[in-house]
């Protein structure tokens, strides 16, 4: 033990010469690191080091708190864990679950976590509208129904792609993808309500058609950055938030580096309440998603077919992320897909 503490006193020495020349984003690196390795002591050492910067992030102050709780410094866990609510963490589910935590959820302090993040919660969730804006509305190019790509060299040739050239997507790209992703495809006199316009690309449960698009546009040339709902009735975008949102989206999705190089994203969302009004718990259990998987899938195919790269993308918080796209109260937000050129 002796030995062990004489080499965690190097360690803690070293890292405080390192963190004058090291910035916050090497220092919350090697943390998560040496958490991965669980290597408690060295990375709660580091993320005490980063935080000393004056920066700090939701996500790292979560890191400290399961650090701290590891090592039994449970004053320290919980101090972290309304740090990290404080900050932005949301996440209900990790809290009540995560293992690193076990021995912190029989402490006195438990309850004051559980309050701070339920009334966090309750707070963001009182910030999303009721309904969307009805404008400014961008009429998007009309698609093409024929390529040059096969269906069968796009099935072979697909892949998920997390890296993206330095350029820029065009208006007639990011058309065609939204209309592959949920486009109408046939209409008719005296369709139902529900079917909202007509059948479309991917087949849906009962027609409910539970989904909503959504493109962050951060490099596309001929249509200004900011965030648009998809109206796939009319095949245009409306306006929701004006500007360059890809930091929000980024952070939204833990900071995940394909996302640094895409012109583009589209998100999905459901009104589980289209589908299990029929279906009740099963269309919220098993048909939507169902419904997504068909929807995504014509994304990756029309992509490749345009030499776009994307990739699908689970890891979020969702409040963030709802909230970085501006989507209403009653949908929940389901994937993220980059879009971006390759080769």
């Amino acid at each position: 033990m002796r030995i062990r503490a004489v080499l965690l006193a190097l360690f803690v020495l070293a890292i405080a010469s390192a963190s004058l020349a090291q910035g916050y984003d090497a220092l919350v690196r090697e943390a998560e690191a040496r958490l991965m390795a669980q290597k408690w002591e060295e990375a709660l050492t580091l993320y005490e080091q980063a935080f000393k910067t004056g920066e700090f992030s939701y996500i790292d102050f979560y890191n400290a708190a399961c650090a701290s709780a590891r090592l039994g410094k449970s004053e320290a866990a919980y101090s972290y864990l309304l740090k990290a609510i404080d900050a932005g963490f949301v996440e209900k589910d990790a809290l009540g679950q995560d293992p690193d935590l076990e021995t912190l959820r029989s402490g006195a302090q438990w309850q004051a976590v559980t309050d701070a993040l339920q009334q966090k919660l309750e707070t963001v969730e009182k910030t999303f509208p009721e309904t969307r804006p009805a404008e400014p509305v961008i009429d998007l190019p009309a698609p093409r129904f024929d390529g040059t790509v096969s269906v069968e060299a796009a099935l072979r040739n697909r892949r998920s792609i997390r890296s993206y050239l330095d350029t820029p997507l065009t208006l007639p790209e990011v058309s065609q993808i939204l209309w592959a992703a949920y486009g109408i495809t046939m209409t008719r006199d005296k369709m139902p309500a529900f079917l909202r316009g007509g059948f479309r690309t991917a087949p849906s449960a009962g027609g409910l058609y539970p989904l909503d698009i959504y493109l962050a546009a951060f490099n596309v040339t001929g249509l200004p950055a900011g965030i648009y709902w998809y109206n796939s009735e009319k095949h245009q975008l409306v306006r929701i938030v004006e500007g360059d949102r890809r930091k929000e989206v980024s952070e939204a999705a833990f900071n995940q580096g394909m996302f640094e190089t895409a012109s583009a994203a589209i998100a999905y969302s459901a009104v589980y309440e289209r589908t299990t009004k029929k279906y009740g718990q099963r269309g919220r259990d098993r048909y939507v998603c169902m419904d997504l998987g068909h929807s995504a899938e014509n994304v990756y195919l029309q992509a490749y077919a345009l030499k776009i790269g994307t990739c699908a993308v689970g890891a979020f918080t969702d409040l963030w992320l709802k909230k970085a796209f501006g989507m209403t109260r009653a949908e929940e937000p389901l994937y993220i897909m980059p879009l971006g050129k390759v080769e």
